[in-house]
């Protein structure tokens, strides 16, 4: 789950990242193209636009003095010389900004042309003045083609610089145009990209919110389970107590009415019956505190097993023999086998009694009168099978994965053939796993069941022998673990 946490956390970093990033190189694109838009504009309104009214006006200007010196050669009135005085004047100021127009990437052959060009013309127009003040009419006249000439000259030069200017323009504005047109389609890109990251982006994110979700749906229903469990435990728990309580209760006030009413030895085959059933519901009681108990130590770590060396075929066959007239006496045949006389292992006799026990009175349980009961014990060279199998009825599949869990109980109906409370396979598949073995059980309705549990071929140095042997056999054991069987 942190993991998951951390994964998400992780990704909407990246996530914001990736989209303040791209955000940026978008304000850079676009601060940048509106820069080299209004470098272009400010070049063709503060450099071009002007260049080419120079051009038209120095233009003009030539032409006003050309008609000027030409309309006082006819006239001879020196009013028409005013225009051709004042383009003088202007001239000199024009020239500088002719030589100006470099700096903008006009051409200098252009610009030296032009001056050259208006060169000669001033000339020509000196060389008219001065005809004209000389009383020589007639030679000026003569000369008003060459002035034309020149004009028309200098109008096609021009014409030139205007075309030169024009083109600077279309190109500033074809950049422009350019520029635009890569911003627009460098914004639709970048926001394809932008809106790809975020489909990812928040993919990932309702993905890594769907897993969390689904998890804890999952921890909930396993706690749900859990919980339906518990109590379901509790409630077995509770019957199991109250059933042989019930029976010690209704057995001692039936013993205390025969006390009160002096009718012992009247009743004395019932009351003989009514102890047995005292004895039978207080072992019934004691191994189911003893297995709560246990379970418990081994949840808490505090339970320990006392291994010391012993022929784990004599262990197993002996309480085999100890339960044979047990098992005749519910019509049920129990027969042992095995393939090797002696197999020394460390192991604890007392939870071996224990677990061959426990599989017995489950084999008794769920078989029928006629039935028969197996008990094999193999040789495998690197361990030691015990094998429980009964021709009962059998185990359904779906049970077989939870018959070991801790309270699970096969059949939950009340016309069992017996009373248990899901915690003697969990205890006996723990003690199993402590000693360093492993159980496991194969099963078909209608045919039978067979437990098969394997214990390590090892032995131990130092022998922890708590276990008295003599009573390892005691028909107390037996009445205590087959209490529950009815």
């Amino acid at each position: 789950m942190n993991k998951n946490k951390n994964i998400s956390r992780q990704a909407v970093v990246l996530g914001c990242l990736s989209m303040a990033c791209f955000s940026l190189i978008i304000i850079f694109f676009s601060v940048y193209n509106m820069y080299k838009v209004r470098k272009e504009s400010d070049f063709i309104s503060n450099e071009m636009l002007p260049a080419k009214m120079l051009s038209i006006e120095i233009l003009t200007s030539v032409i006003n003095q050309q008609t000027g010196i030409r309309a006082y050669i006819i006239s001879k009135d020196r009013a028409f010389l005013d225009a051709y005085y004042l383009g003088s004047k202007k001239m000199q100021g024009y020239s500088e900004s002719i030589d100006n127009l470099r700096a903008i990437g006009i051409d200098a052959d252009t610009t030296n042309q032009l001056n050259n060009e208006m060169l000669l013309i001033q000339t020509y127009f000196k060389q008219q003045i001065v005809l004209i003040n000389n009383g020589k009419l007639s030679e000026s006249k003569l000369d008003l083609n060459k002035g034309e000439n020149l004009v028309d000259k200098f109008s096609a030069a021009d014409k030139e610089l205007i075309n030169e200017i024009d083109s600077k323009i279309n190109n500033s504005r074809k950049v422009v145009a350019n520029t635009q047109t890569i911003h627009q389609h460098l914004l639709i890109f970048l926001g394809i990209i932008l809106i790809a990251c975020n489909y990812i982006f928040i993919s990932h994110i309702w993905s890594g919110m769907h897993q969390q979700i689904k998890k804890k749906n999952e921890i909930n229903e396993d706690l749900q389970k859990l919980l339906s469990l518990q109590e379901e435990y509790i409630a077995n728990i509770s019957h199991e107590f109250k059933t042989p309580l019930n029976v010690i209760l209704a057995a001692a006030q039936l013993l205390d009415v025969y006390c009160d009413g002096g009718l012992l030895d009247e009743k004395k085959n019932l009351t003989v019956k009514h102890i047995d059933s005292i004895k039978r519901n207080s072992y019934r009681l004691s191994k189911l505190i003893n297995n709560i108990v246990d379970l418990s130590k081994i949840e808490a770590g505090f339970f320990k097993l006392n291994l010391s060396n012993n022929n784990i075929v004599e262990v197993v066959e002996d309480m085999v023999m100890s339960v044979t007239d047990f098992t005749e006496s519910k019509g049920l045949h129990i027969i042992f086998d095995t393939d090797i006389e002696e197999k020394i292992i460390a192991c604890d006799p007392e939870k071996i009694d224990k677990i061959v026990l426990n599989l017995i009175s489950n084999a008794i349980k769920f078989s029928n009168k006629g039935d028969e009961i197996f008990v094999d014990v193999k040789d495998e060279i690197e361990y030691v099978e015990v094998s429980v199998q009964d021709t009962g009825i059998g185990i359904e599949h779906k049970y077989l994965d939870t018959i070991f869990d801790k309270f699970n109980q096969v059949d939950k109906s009340l016309s069992r053939n017996a009373e248990g409370t899901g915690v003697g396979l969990s205890l006996v598949k723990s003690i199993i796993e402590m000693a360093g073995g492993s159980i496991n059980v194969e099963s078909e309705i209608g045919i039978g069941s067979k437990f098969t549990v394997k214990f390590p071929s090892k032995k131990v140095l130092q022998e922890n022998i708590q276990f008295d042997n003599v009573m390892r056999n005691g028909k107390e054991k037996i009445k205590e673990e087959f209490s529950d069987v009815y």
